[in-house]
C-alpha cells in the first residue's frame, strides 16, 4: 500500500522544480537591466572579472556548463563589446578572455546570480545526496523526453542543442 508520503512525492518533486524555475526567473529579472545582459552572460562576466585571461574551457569548468554553451555566450558578449579575446603571449594557440570597459560597467551592479547560488549549494551537499539528485533528475528528464545535449545555460536564448 502506498503511504501518504509516497502519494505526495510527485507533487513535492514538481513543487521543488517549480521553486528552482521561479528562482531562475527572479534572478534573471533582477539582473536584466538597461544593458540587456542575461543571467548567464552576467555569470560569465563575473567569472572573467575574477579570472582575467581565462579560457573558454576553464569558464565552462567554473560554471559547470558545457564548453559549447559557454562559447555561444562568449560570442554574444564579444559581439556586444563587453569582452575581448586575444592570443596568449606564452601559447599562441590559447585564447584568453578579458573584460572590456562595457563589461566592467555591467558588473558595477553587485548581484549574485542563481547559478552561483546553485553551484555553491551543490558543492555543500554530501556526495551521496548529489549522486541521488543526479540520478533522479537524469531519470526524470529521460522519462519526460526532454533531454537536450549539451544543456544550455539558464534562460540564454538562441542556444540550440
Amino acid at each position: 500500500m502506498e503511504s501518504s508520503s509516497d502519494s505526495t512525492r510527485p507533487q513535492r518533486v514538481l513543487d521543488n522544480l517549480r521553486r528552482i524555475v521561479q528562482a531562475v526567473r527572479l534572478s534573471s529579472a533582477q539582473i536584466g537591466g538597461p544593458d540587456g545582459v542575461t543571467s548567464a552572460q552576467f555569470l560569465i562576466l563575473k567569472q572573467i572579472e575574477a579570472h582575467p585571461g581565462i579560457s573558454v574551457g576553464d569558464l565552462a569548468a567554473l560554471t559547470l556548463t558545457h564548453q559549447s554553451s559557454v562559447s555561444e555566450v562568449i560570442g554574444r558578449l564579444e559581439a556586444r563589446g563587453m569582452i575581448v579575446r586575444a592570443r596568449a603571449a606564452e601559447d599562441g594557440r590559447r585564447r584568453e578572455i578579458h573584460l572590456a570597459p562595457a563589461g566592467q560597467k555591467v558588473l558595477a551592479r553587485p548581484v549574485e546570480t542563481i547559478q552561483e547560488r546553485l553551484i555553491a549549494a551543490m558543492a555543500a551537499l554530501p556526495p551521496e545526496t548529489l549522486a541521488a539528485l543526479d540520478g533522479g533528475l537524469e531519470a526524470l528528464i529521460r522519462e519526460a523526453g526532454i533531454a537536450i545535449d549539451p544543456a544550455p545555460m539558464f534562460l540564454e536564448d538562441g542556444i540550440t542543442p
